[in-house]
């Protein structure tokens, strides 16, 4: 230890450094208080001070505030070597910094024991110096790690320049990273792409599943897939990349330029709220598990096809929103998010948002978001500058050599979940078709999924209407599936060349048929939701019909 001995005194300066210097310390000598300063500020070495009281130019009490005010971060112990026993002369040594005494005159026992006990509390300090260094440092290098991520999520969700006035969006992360996740991307067709996703958990382990998603979203808008596709390859992309435990619940839809039809995926998310004007019509349930579970040969992508009036207001939120908890364990639930919607007329999503957070007496335990969705012709804004801009694509004439598809599916085959999707695949193919995939997906669908349901299968939609109607007819139609041998069902695709070109779809089926005339005569009477589907098929083709008892579905499609 480098030791300074402050002291007028040239017997006591050599009596000190004597027991001292003997013991291995180094010592530096000065004769007054003045002199112990300057000495101090230009050897940092220094760890312990020997400092005397009366001393000429600057006593050991002034000497001692100012050398205080010198050692900034430095861990140094100073001793009054001093024979006073005044009370209040020994305070004033502590006051100006003083850490201990000791007496005059010396007992070199007690002046080697004090001296050791304070080189054991500056290594102490020396050691807890080097580890709050170390997580400094550490802690400097998550920031900017953290800075960096952060900065990469930016620029992923960053991937589109403009806005849409149909989309109103807000989401508080409850730590530094976003365990949910808010996309919006306008279609080639002058629609809207909107995802809501909720990870399990939240922070950095939530979050870092977005950057696939993101990617595979704003690909998919871009080419104007299909929401189908979309979500088979987000959950193909998690289901590989993600651990156990960790999945993605999500809304995921595409909402059509003029603002009324819609393709919609629900998986794992509390039922969206349909809205119009202030009256709730309408609670959309999801019909799906997560993305990332599933094995993408048991992934179910099929979409659900719903129109809406005009002004009709939709909500999606996550579990953030309901399970909020005041400071009682009350959590606000789905009920009071319905009343509060109920009761606001604008502006609905800041007061919901208001309106749970003062419900929370406490921080956030789970990331929030919510989405309003307005009903009505897609109006879409540079962020930049507010002003509107058509995002349409030139919907490009499709320009290909004619060409015919044919494929026939039996028993098991029936089973598949990705019949639609591989037909997609082979449009694809086709020059010019990419603009029009999300159309074609819902037409191909539907017309396959009543060929299958209500065809092989002999399912009645009526059993919908019932309160567990859904679950009854999922549940039969997985019975029926099992038990399929002989039935099959036939699909052909043909290219027609011509001004503009139009794709041919005929799907045939061995089952008992339906009465599509009737189905539509129903939708136009009732407001059932059921057969719905197959009007908007209807909507999109410039043809439909229906013939062999219902067994053969022909549409027509044009790529106009």
């Amino acid at each position: 230890m480098k030791i300074l001995i402050a002291d007028d005194q040239e017997y006591n300066r050599d009596i000190l450094r004597f027991i001292l210097e003997e013991k291995g310390h180094r010592c530096v000598m000065t004769s007054n208080g003045q002199e112990a300063v300057e000495v101090f500020g230009k050897d940092r070495e220094i760890g312990v001070v020997l400092m005397d009281v009366n001393m000429p130019v600057l006593n050991g009490i002034a000497a001692t505030h100012q050398i205080c005010q010198m050692k900034a971060e430095r861990y140094v112990t100073i001793m009054f070597v001093t024979a006073f026993d005044d009370p209040d002369v020994l305070v004033q040594c502590l006051d100006a910094g003083g850490d201990d005494f000791v007496p005059k005159p010396i007992n070199e026992r007690v002046l080697l024991s004090k001296i050791n006990a304070h080189i054991r509390n500056q290594e102490t300090y020396n050691k807890l110096k080097q580890a709050h260094e170390t997580l400094r440092f550490h802690q400097h290098l998550m920031e900017c790690e953290h800075q960096i991520v952060e900065r990469v999520f930016a620029n992923g969700r960053e991937r589109v320049s403009t806005e849409c006035d149909n989309l109103v969006a807000y989401t508080s992360p409850v730590s530094l990273f976003n365990g949910d996740l808010v996309l919006s991307a306008p279609s080639p067709s002058g629609g809207l792409y909107v995802l809501l996703g909720d990870f399990t958990g939240h922070g950095l382990a939530a979050a870092i599943g977005s950057l696939p998603v993101m990617g595979i979203f704003y690909d998919c808008a871009a080419r104007q897939a299909s929401v189908a596709e979309m979500v088979a390859l987000i959950n193909r992309e998690l289901n590989k990349l993600l651990p156990v435990g960790l999945y993605l619940c999500a809304a995921v839809l595409h909402l059509q330029r003029e603002g009324r039809d819609m393709s919609l995926w629900l998986g794992g998310m509390n039922d969206a709220l349909v809205f119009q004007e202030t009256q709730l019509v309408m609670r959309i349930s999801s019909d799906h598990v997560p993305l990332g579970i599933i094995a993408p040969a048991d992934f179910d992508n099929r979409t659900q096809q719903l129109q809406f009036p005009e002004g009709s207001h939709l909500y999606f939120y996550t579990d953030g929103m309901s399970d909020a908890k005041n400071s009682s364990g009350d959590v606000f639930g789905t009920e009071r998010i319905e009343q509060v919607l109920h009761a606001c007329h604008t502006g609905r999503v800041a007061h919901l948002v208001d309106v749970v957070k003062r419900f929370q007496a406490e921080q956030a335990t789970d990331d929030m978001s919510l989405i309003e969705l307005v009903c009505q012709p897609c109006v879409h804004r540079r962020k930049q500058t507010g002003e509107p801009v058509d995002v349409a694509g030139e919907l490009r004439e499709v320009d290909s050599l004619p060409w015919r598809y044919q494929v026939r599916l039996a028993g098991a085959e029936l089973e598949r979940t990705d019949v639609v999707t591989h037909l997609m695949s082979v449009l694809a193919a086709t020059p010019g078709i990419a603009f029009h995939q999300e159309a074609l997906f819902t037409v191909i669908s539907e017309l396959f999924s009543n060929a299958l349901e209500h065809g092989v299968l002999d399912l009645d939609s009526s059993l919908k209407v019932s309160p567990n109607g859904f679950a009854d007819y999922y549940r039969l139609r997985q019975q029926r599936l099992l038990g399929l041998v002989d039935q099959h069902i036939e699909i052909q695709l043909a290219y027609l060349p011509g001004r503009p070109g139009q794709l041919e779809i005929v799907i045939t089926d061995s089952g008992v048929g339906f009465d599509a005339h009737a189905v539509w005569s129903d939708i136009e009477n009732n407001d059932r939701m059921h057969g719905r589907g197959l009007h908007l098929v209807k909507s999109l083709c410039n043809e439909l019909r229906y013939s062999d008892n219902g067994r053969k579905a022909t549409a027509v499609y044009t790529f106009a």
